[in-house]
């Protein structure tokens, strides 16, 4: 039933012999990049980065054999997924990627354009920069991007510090009390990894959709944490163990909740990490044969992909309707939107607009959760039961996976 049972677990030679060959191609890609006059050396390369990044997604359980930690494996499809796609944009660049701002360590701001790179170190830096950099701040390709504005202390490191790791363990105790909540409303059901809807047959039809909106709702809660934990950890490492500057990992968010319009909200407010994919392999080649229209559902439909293959790495089969359905949908609601503009004259926004974006995104994010709901993704097992506060404070959560934690 599930894709591990097929897999190779990670061991010392998996390791080194699976994993570690396509990052290394990956970091080569971003070197020869940053060259100019590499291109049929990048294109080269991309057969056997695209293969080996494949064998990896494929092949390795990063789960142990546990049925609970087996979204582990997901989040493995998704980074050898985002991997494959950058490097598939890469290829296609004409012209080498460069910094057009370096944040040098006495804080000063120095135009790429005015000095050369500083021998191979630089250059490699700029590499790293770029192959875990997603958003690219900083860089020519990443033009356009919306950078939140900064509201943490960043005067100083230590203070900086001190505040993400506040962040952190913040959202590790809100994830964890939105997540034990979800798995509440479905203990024998969505809430194991044997999975199961979040609409209850049982109930009314507009009592069932309240249910799974509610369910929903604090799902999306639950990733929004999620991402933020991730950031702020890996923030923490950026700032403390490697000593970058803090105006080198700005806010990550900018307050979806306050969007008014889908468009404000997909843009800008949520997280801009797979940005250029999604305009390299969806927007551009569908913008210039069907225009606007093109361009977005194809970013939509690359977004939906992603997650569809994301999904899949649970080792339950996927959902078309639930990954890509959702995010085509959510494309719809933007031309929508553009079409509302091009007939009033007014852009959606205001407070009209911030109920109409929670109204499609809620109402679509049912079939999205219940994707997931289904394929016993809300069932995993992030922080071990003896630890997870909820836990102790209303008891275990009955009928999960047999027993197994």
């Amino acid at each position: 039933m599930f894709v591990h049972a097929t897999r190779e677990e990670l061991s010392f030679s998996s390791f080194w012999l699976v994993l570690v060959p396509p990052i290394i191609g990956y970091y080569v890609l971003a070197v020869l990049v940053c060259i100019p006059g590499y291109r049929s050396q990048r294109t080269g390369i991309i057969p056997p980065i695209l293969l080996l990044a494949y064998r990896a997604a494929t092949t390795l359980d990063l789960s142990f054999a546990n049925e609970r930690m087996v979204y582990l494996n997901k989040g493995l499809v998704l980074a050898m997924t985002t991997l494959s796609f950058r490097t598939i944009v890469w290829v296609q660049s004409s012209q080498p990627y460069k910094r057009l701002q370096r944040i040098e360590t006495d804080s000063r701001t120095v135009s790429g354009s005015t000095i050369a790179y500083n021998g191979r170190r630089q250059l490699y830096l700029d590499a790293s920069d770029l192959a875990f950099g997603l958003r690219g701040i900083g860089w020519n390709w990443s033009q356009g991007l919306h950078i939140p504005s900064e509201t943490r202390p960043t005067s100083s490191k230590t203070s900086f510090a001190f505040w993400t790791l506040s962040s952190l363990v913040f959202h590790v105790l809100v994830f964890d009390f939105l997540h034990y909540l979800v798995q509440r409303l479905g203990p024998g059901t969505f809430g194991t990894t044997f999975g199961g809807s979040i609409f209850d047959e049982s109930l009314p039809p507009l009592i069932r959709f309240c249910r799974s909106t509610f369910i929903s709702f604090l799902s999306g809660l639950v990733i929004y944490c999620a991402i933020h934990i991730v950031y702020d950890f890996c923030t923490l490492i950026g700032v403390v163990v490697l000593r970058q500057l803090p105006a080198q990992w700005p806010p990550i968010f900018d307050e979806p909740w306050r969007a008014d319009s889908l468009s404000d909200f997909w843009a800008k407010r949520w997280h801009q990490l797979f940005r250029h994919f999604f305009i390299g392999l969806g927007w551009v080649p569908l913008y210039y044969v069907f225009g606007r229209f093109g361009g977005v559902l194809g970013a939509f439909f690359v977004s939906g992909i992603l997650h569809y293959l994301g999904l899949w790495g649970l080792g339950n089969g996927s959902d078309v309707f639930g990954m890509i359905g959702f995010f085509m949908l959510m494309g719809v609601g933007v031309i929508l939107e553009g079409s509302w503009r091009k007939l009033t004259g007014y852009r959606v926004g205001g407070w009209m607009g911030r109920i109409w974006t929670a109204l499609w995104l809620l109402g679509w994010s049912n079939i999205l959760v219940d994707a997931w709901a289904r394929k016993g993704l809300i069932g995993s097992l992030f922080i071990p039961d003896p630890y997870r506060l909820p836990v102790h404070f209303f008891g275990a959560i009955p009928a999960q996976t047999n027993g197994i934690i």
